[in-house]
């Protein structure tokens, strides 16, 4: 009919406007440009996987075939990341903001279990002395450092306030805060000699449960150029063992890291 001749003419007029893939310089700093042939072939698997006549989308999440899809991509990550057998990688729902409540959750309860244990080993069973003791190192000693250097390390420092406000105050430390030395705006990330990490056990302090940071804080365009100096202290006594959790959710792959 003229109007399906008519709508074609100018669809066609339009999509005939539309700029190459190659002629597009694209500086995303979260979501970034990716390889015309990547994405070709992903459109690809998703329409046929692996000549399954199936979508990807459609697959069952409980079939072989996704089982394999998950072996080869943990091989993947494996490799290309150099990750020790002593590691494991998990696939997670929700991305990095549910990872703010998730890592608070199981850090703090390794940091508890850690205390539980070395309080049953002087108790010998006495379960009411063993819960006194953790409770009153918890409320004494509980410190999760934070060095909060664009809005993602923020809200993530926040979410913790938050989880850990029915057990009190303070057991937050926000041992850097970029705004204070960039005129309230987050920018160039402050030397590590001002910042304030919590005192190690062998330095007289109480040693924290972590020490989280973003690596790459995309909506305020700073990223790490590297592991800070004084997160990579390998410490031979398991009590000033310091544990990290970097969010990398959109540079994981774009650099070695060890």
């Amino acid at each position: 009919s003229w109007f399906a001749i008519y709508t074609g003419v100018i669809v066609s007029q339009v999509l005939g406007t539309m700029p190459n893939r190659a002629d597009v310089a694209y500086f995303g700093a979260g979501p970034a440009p990716l390889p015309t042939t990547v994405l070709e072939k992903g459109a690809e698997a998703f329409v046929n996987f692996d000549n399954s006549g199936l979508s990807l989308a459609e697959i069952s999440h409980r079939s072989q075939t996704a089982n394999k899809i998950l072996a080869d991509t943990k091989a993947a990550l494996t490799a290309l990341l150099d990750i020790p057998d002593s590691h494991d990688i998990l696939f997670m729902h929700g991305g990095g903001s549910a990872e703010f409540s998730a890592v608070v959750l199981n850090m703090v309860a390794v940091w508890i279990e850690k205390r539980r244990r070395k309080a049953e080993a002087e108790f010998c069973g006495d379960n009411q002395s063993i819960l006194e003791r953790v409770r009153k190192e918890l409320r004494q000693d509980l410190r999760l450092d934070y060095l909060v250097t664009g809005s993602w390390s923020l809200k993530a420092s926040q979410e913790a306030a938050n989880l850990l406000e029915p057990l009190g105050t303070g057991f937050v430390n926000v041992a850097m805060d970029a705004r204070q030395s960039n005129a309230g705006k987050f920018g160039i990330i402050p030397s590590e000699d001002t910042w304030n990490m919590t005192s190690s056990r062998s330095k007289g302090g109480s040693g924290s449960a972590f020490v989280y940071y973003c690596d790459n804080e995309t909506v305020d365009g700073v990223e790490f150029p590297g592991l800070p100096r004084c997160l990579d202290q390998p410490s031979q006594d398991p009590d000033d063992e310091l544990l990290v959790v970097a969010d990398m959710s959109s540079n994981l792959l774009s650099r070695r890291v060890d």
